[in-house]
Formats: C-alpha cells, sequence, structure tokens
C-alpha cells in the first residue's frame, strides 16, 4: 500500500534535528545493510519507519527454524526462504513507495563494489569477521561511511567508522579469527539484545546519513545487558594499520570458496565460476519428499544429516557438517552432482 507520506511522518518531522527537510534527505538515501539476521532485521524494521528511501538488503542465508527466534517480521511460512527476501517482501508490504532490494549472496572482495555500488552509509548486520573485514575495506577506498554492530551473548558493540577521518575496523580489532566458541550457538544471543542493537545502529544511521553528530563517530560503545552497563572505549588510530595506512588496492580480504558460518556447522560454497542454474529442473531429479523449499532463487532439501540450499548463483549451503574438511568433501561433491545434473539437462533440450 502507498502510505500517505506527510501524515506517517509527522511525529518523526517535527522532532527538531528532522523536520520536513530531514525527512526528504533520508527519502533520497540510498544504505546498504550486510546481513539481515537478529541486528540486520531490527535496523532494516526501524529504518524503513523512519523514511530510507533505498534500503539494499544483503545476506547469504536461509531462514532456519531457530532464527524466528530474533529476526523481525520473519514467520513459520518463511522457514527455509532466503532471509533478505523475506524482509523485502514485508517492508514492501509496509511502504510500496520505498525501494527495498533483496539480495542473496555472499559479500566478497569479488563483488563488494558491486553490491555497495552507490550506497550513502554500509551497516553491518553480520555475524563473522571475515566478511566485516571485506565491508572494511570498501568503506576505505571509497570513503562510505561504515556502521559496526555485533551482538553476542548478552552483549553488544556498536561503532561508527569513516576512514581516514576515524580509526577503521583493522585498527579497533586487529586480525580477529572467527571461533566456535565465540559465535552465538556456543554463548546464545536473546532477542532483547539483537533488537537493542539494530535500533541504536538504525538512530545512529540517520544521524550520519543528516550529517548530525554522534558519540559513536569517535567512541565504541558497549552494552552489556547483564547489569545493565553501558561502556565508551575510545576509538584510536593504530600505528602501522595494515589497512587504512596502505593503497587499499593491496588488501588482500576476502572468502576462500569454501567457509563456516556462526557455530562451524554450516558451511558456506562458493562456486567455482559464475553459472545460473534452473533450479525447477534440479528439483525434479530430488526425491519429493525431501524438498523443504523451492522458488526462483533457491532450492532447500535434506540429504541424510545434511540441510542442502542451492541458489540459483550455484552457491551451495551446507547445514549439519562437523568441520571443515567434511564440508570440502561434501561441498565437492555436491557441486559436481548440480553440473553433471544441469549438463545432462542441456544435452536432453538439445
Amino acid at each position: 500500500m502507498n502510505l500517505p507520506k506527510p501524515e506517517f511522518f509527522i511525529r518523526q518531522s517535527t522532532l527538531p534535528n528532522i523536520g520536513k527537510h530531514g525527512i526528504a534527505k533520508l527519502r533520497s538515501s540510498t544504505l546498504a545493510i550486510a546481513g539481515v539476521g537478529g541486528v540486520g532485521s531490527s535496523a532494516a524494521y526501524y529504518l524503513a519507519r523512519s523514511g530510507i528511501g533505498t534500503i539494499r538488503l544483503i545476506d547469504q542465508d536461509i531462514v532456519e527454524p531457530s532464527n524466528l527466534q530474533r529476526i523481525q517480521s520473519a514467520t513459520r511460512q518463511d522457514l527455509y526462504r532466503p532471509k533478505a527476501e523475506v524482509l523485502s517482501r514485508r517492508l514492501t508490504e509496509f511502504d510500496s513507495s520505498a525501494t527495498f532490494d533483496a539480495i542473496v549472496d555472499t559479500i566478497t572482495s569479488r563483488n563488494a563494489e558491486e553490491l555497495l555500488k552507490g550506497v550513502d552509509l554500509v551497516l553491518d548486520g553480520l555475524d563473522n569477521f571475515r566478511t566485516r573485514y571485506v565491508l572494511n575495506k570498501f568503506s576505505i577506498s571509497r570513503q562510505v561511511p561504515y556502521l559496526f554492530a555485533g551482538a553476542v551473548g548478552s552483549q553488544a558493540h556498536i561503532a561508527l567508522l569513516n576512514p581516514p577521518r576515524t580509526p577503521c575496523l583493522e585498527c579497533i580489532m586487529p586480525h580477529v579469527i572467527d571461533r566456535i566458541n565465540d559465535s552465538c550457538e556456543t554463548l546464545g544471543v536473546s532477542p532483547t539484545i539483537t533488537g537493542l542493537t539494530g535500533s541504536i545502529a538504525a538512530e545512529t544511521a540517520i544521524r550520519t546519513l543528516l550529517a548530525e553528530p554522534t558519540r559513536l563517530a569517535t567512541q565504541l560503545m558497549t552494552i552489556d545487558m547483564a547489569g545493565p552497563d553501558v561502556l565508551f572505549s575510545q576509538l584510536l588510530k593504530r600505528d602501522g594499520c595494515p589497512a587504512c595506512q596502505i593503497d587499499s588496492d593491496s588488501m588482500t580480504y576476502d572468502l576462500s570458496s569454501i567457509t563456516l558460518l556462526c557455530g562451524e556447522h554450516t558451511a558456506n560454497i562458493l562456486p567455482p565460476a559464475n553459472t545460473h542454474l534452473d533450479l525447477h529442473s534440479l528439483s525434479a531429479r530430488i526425491p519429493a519428499e525431501t524438498v523443504l523449499q523451492e522458488s526462483e532463487s533457491v532450492l532447500v532439501y535434506q540429504r541424510g544429516q545434511n540441510m542442502i540450499s542451492i541458489f540459483q548463483n550455484g552457491r551451495i549451503l551446507v547445514s549439519g557438517v562437523s568441520g571443515e574438511l567434511e564440508a570440502t568433501n561434501l561441498g565437492r561433491q555436491l557441486w559436481e552432482e548440480v553440473i553433471k545434473g544441469r549438463d545432462q539437462l542441456a544435452r536432453a533440450s538439445s
């Protein structure tokens, strides 16, 4: 539905720091949210209701039962559908005059420029530092503000990074390696901390787009709901930082072809080459009783102890793996099956 904009934003435009001109500025802004799980979907929810004109929703994953606790607007009917598409559909129902682009893909150094082109700000809703360092590289090279926001357990960390005026992510959190003991699967996470993190991140993004001052441009905010306690730490540039104090083109942050996601029991397998799969035809080769979801963008099915998600661009998610070696072997086998099946279909139709 098309909402009556003047009436809808009247309470927000009454705020002295926003006004009608601020609403107009937000409507003309483009923002990307990398990762639309608990934090990212919460931020998107509030940003959409604050009048952002274009929100690019980027996520590589599908909705699983454990996600329903935290993802804004997702229901049981959305199980095994891409998170970005679910959120885009719900936000469009709320405001059809805004643009909510769903991008179901993994952000890498190879595609970051394409996926983030033209954005005014990148909001981080991720759960891993591999991809965060890719966003950091993009922020440095294009001088686009990068809003770091993470939540795990009962804690949240939020900071606005905008190098060269501020430190970069590598300055304040160098060489972080993603480990299962530090993941949400091991430490847990609550919907209240992801919701709080997303709402603070959304407010910070709005202030940044309106060129309003924010304390988070100079300090890292840490929230611990166990207290609750709020701690601010000064953001300082690190001498000899290998990211923001060298030519950004020489940085090599990227994801390997197979990476383990949060909790390290799900593997993300990038295709060896660009491709376009006919998922409906592939689905015909899989026992119907094992198929959990089928759409133009993803095919999800159960294969023994593993849940397999095959995306249209050839990317594969495998849940239920015990480690990188199993993920590598299974990924190679799955890719060979996908390509073999595609080639057989091509020969049959020729």
